[in-house]
């Protein structure tokens, strides 16, 4: 058995649209992705017991027995971000998963909260010798900060879980190619029209002015680059001859209805600051180790999207990046698409409460484990409903995320375990 990938190619529905085939993800023996398979063909893997269940979302399956693992080349397209970061798998011609991974926003907040703690406790000891930069963390070389370190880290778990056979990994690097400021006429791929301003240029301009219109102050808006010298009397496409305006601002001095406040900005090339990813150097070198790694730029990516026709979505963008390199036109699917965010395994930080009278302290958390039930686990409620358990009460039953129409907690009898806990947790989208 060469592939499992269906050769069937998605086809047109009478309305114009595209019928969008889902994936079932395949394992060799040796736990080696392969290439996805159709549903029916799992189907009669599982049926055959050539194959087995092991992962539930993504939908994933493990052969019996060691196949050839003879599998085509699937590129793999990140867009990193602070708070979400898209991830694309294309492989040919389609996109084969596609996610957006949810950052933890709360570890910058619980290390506050632990230093805050860590103070109290030592301005109540009765001595306490001075030590100064006595952690070892604090003096090692290249050390990253733990909210920075853990949003760097969270994307290399998913990348090492993806159910796919990855060979090549493109990442978005940085916004704005410095290099090409000051002559536009360096261009890599031609995506972009001719006839407008370059996006690379574009892009400085708005991070110049900090995204808001230099008339009105107006933000969140569609904001446009305006030539200070128009093109037509000798104007250059530089950043000193650009300026931010909004849409209606900019119509509106064109049409001779506005005149600008302000006369110009110079000098800026070399105070601006291009937006780094921080913790990309730990991040390179770690995806490096999984697979060739290449980086493009974000004012390309950018203009291959607009050039598509693509809305702006965090996947989306990720989908741009794996197929920029080749120029595929590559559909956009509803199905494979998921949402990945990520749960402590610690959820309380405290371990202990405060002292009882002829019990001292008395320990939090102690009901970790209800007739082989734990805290994360999935389970099938009553033969309907499918679960997480988010606690276990004293009382002997286990406790769900309220949700109207559905059982806040039940029995341990009444309840089937389907997966057991995980700290990267997927959701399908569509």
């Amino acid at each position: 058995m060469t592939s499992l990938m269906n050769s069937r190619k998605e086809r047109f529905t009478p309305a114009g649209g595209f019928t969008n085939t889902m994936y079932v993800y395949v394992r060799n023996q040796d736990t080696t992705p392969l290439m996805p398979c159709t549903p029916a063909k799992a189907r009669k893997l599982l049926r055959a017991g050539k194959a087995k269940v092991v992962e539930r979302c993504p939908f994933t399956i493990q052969l019996h027995w060691q196949c050839e693992g003879h599998v085509q080349e699937v590129t793999l397209g990140i867009d990193k971000g602070s708070s979400v970061t898209g991830i694309c798998c294309v492989g040919n011609g389609e996109s084969l998963l596609a996610a957006e991974v949810c950052h933890r926003p709360d570890v910058k907040e619980k290390m506050d909260t632990r230093r805050m703690h860590r103070r109290s406790r030592r301005n109540r000891t009765w001595y306490r010798p001075c030590r100064f930069r006595n952690r070892a963390s604090s003096k090692r070389s290249g050390r990253l900060p733990p909210s920075i370190k853990t949003n760097v880290e969270e994307v290399i778990r998913v990348v090492r879980q993806l159910p796919l056979p990855i060979a090549q990994i493109t990442i978005e690097d940085v916004q704005v190619d410095i290099a090409r400021l000051n002559n536009p006429a360096l261009r890599g791929t031609q995506y972009q029209d001719p006839t407008r301003v370059d996006e690379n240029l574009r892009i400085a301009c708005l991070m110049r002015d900090g995204y808001s219109c230099q008339h009105c102050g107006k933000r969140h808006c569609r904001l446009e680059a305006h030539h200070l010298v128009e093109r037509s009397h000798g104007g250059k496409d530089t950043l000193s001859n650009l300026l931010t305006l909004c849409e209606r601002c900019h119509h509106q001095l064109h049409e001779g209805k506005l005149t600008l406040k302000v006369t110009g900005v110079s000098g800026h090339l070399d105070q601006m600051a291009q937006r780094t990813m921080q913790g990309k150097t730990y991040l390179y070198a770690t995806l490096c180790k999984c697979a060739p790694l290449t980086t493009v730029f974000g004012y390309e990516t950018a203009a291959y999207r607009k050039h598509l026709g693509l809305p702006k979505t965090h996947s989306i963008d990720a989908l741009c990046i794996a197929s920029l390199a080749k120029g595929e036109v590559i559909p956009v699917r509803e199905t494979n698409s998921y949402r990945i965010g990520f749960r402590p395994r610690q959820t309380r930080r405290q371990y202990h409460d405060l002292p009882r009278k002829g019990q001292g302290r008395v320990r939090y958390q102690r009901y970790q484990e209800l007739a082989g039930f734990r805290k994360g686990d999935i389970v099938r409620v009553k033969g309907k409903y499918t679960k997480q358990v988010h606690a276990i009460y004293a009382e002997g039953r286990l406790a769900f995320a309220r949700v109207k129409g559905e059982p806040p907690s039940a029995r341990p009898q009444d309840c089937q375990l389907l997966e057991r806990g995980r700290t990267i947790i997927w959701e399908n989208k569509a």
